[in-house]
């Protein structure tokens, strides 16, 4: 017990060394590059008014945001691969996004633009939609025939999914112009990111992370079996359904600031297993760190890898994550589905 918990605090200090390194990097380099010296004396109030306005105004906020929706989709799709017991499951399994998008074309249909509170009007719009869905699901998830298999789940959330893609590609056909705004929506990654989205969502980062780490013990014996979870007093017609609902808010959020990011939510919790094991406490921590880590890396490796010119992040994210799926799919193809 004691070489795993020195193992743990010993991973957890290389992550932190790991991150920080990361966000001194993001701070310094761009369009303008700044020294690491001149960033620190900035993140303590010894900056001057250039370092002030590209550090703290623009790259801090940056990093802060694609940091924490980095950590959300990190835990969602912890959660939801524990849901599952299937590690080739993300985030966005049940249709998130796609209800996401669809409240997006109904926003720019309906001319609604504006901000409440820093937060675009349309963003809060998708994440109602997503909200709508994250209900019914969740509705659906108390049935018993549906705990028992989750095979109905996934056949429900899929044919949903498809169903508001087909809605959203009938409004884009119905108003062409629709389909570039939601894609630029879908693909906005963290250009236009702002110091309020990451105080809107740093409490939904913040509720993932400690649902996973007080429910890990509840966690690990469902993985086990269903009979095993029901024999230890597990109800699971309440705990699945709250795990589904804790996901799927998670990713909506995350969804919300920083449109569909792919792959980050589904190989992130599985590099955690390959450090750290299954025991979900350990990995909730562990997957936590390489989500606020990756997902800024993958950011400053979009606006950086071709100067003067940004690369959406989900070409980044793809470019890495698809290999690692089909590995994965190879790896797990007698997994439950």
């Amino acid at each position: 017990m004691g070489n795993t918990d020195n193992g743990l605090k010993y991973l957890i200090f290389v992550l932190t060394f790991i991150f920080i390194v990361v966000l001194l990097i993001s701070l310094s380099k761009g369009e303008v590059s700044l020294p690491i010296k001149k960033v620190i004396k900035t993140l303590i109030g010894k900056g001057n008014t250039e370092s002030n306005g590209i550090v703290l105004k623009i790259r801090l906020p940056r990093f802060l945001l694609s940091s924490a929706v980095g950590g959300m989709l990190a835990i969602a799709g912890l959660i939801m691969q524990t849901i599952f017991r299937n590690p080739l499951v993300d985030p966005y399994f049940l249709g998130i996004s796609s209800a996401a998008e669809l409240g997006i074309s109904v926003s720019i249909m309906l001319g609604i633009t504006g901000t409440l509170l820093g937060i675009s009007v349309m963003s809060i719009i998708a994440f109602s939609f997503s909200v709508l869905l994250i209900l019914g699901m969740v509705k659906i998830a108390r049935m018993r025939s549906v705990v028992a298999s989750k095979a109905g789940l996934v056949l429900i959330g899929i044919a949903i999914s498809y169903v508001l893609s087909a809605i959203n590609n009938l409004l884009v056909t119905y108003k062409k112009d629709l389909f570039l705004k939601s894609t630029f929506w879908a693909l906005k990654g963290f250009n236009t990111a702002d110091i309020s989205e990451f105080l809107f969502v740093l409490p939904f980062l913040f509720v993932g992370f400690i649902y996973t780490i007080s429910n890990a013990k509840r966690m690990n014996i469902y993985l086990s079996s269903d009979l095993t979870a029901h024999s230890l007093g597990i109800n699971l017609n309440r705990f699945v359904p709250s795990m589904l609902a804790v996901s799927a808010i998670v990713s909506a959020a995350s969804v919300m600031v920083g449109g569909a990011i792919s792959f980050i939510g589904l190989f992130t919790p599985h590099i955690g297993r390959l450090l750290i094991g299954e025991e979900r406490k350990k990995l909730s921590i562990v997957t936590l760190l390489l989500g606020i880590t990756l997902l800024p890396l993958f950011d400053f490796i979009s606006r950086t890898i071709i100067p003067s010119q940004e690369i959406p992040i989900n070409v980044i994210t793809a470019l890495v994550g698809a290999p690692f799926f089909i590995y994965l799919f190879f790896k797990n193809r007698n997994a439950e589905y």
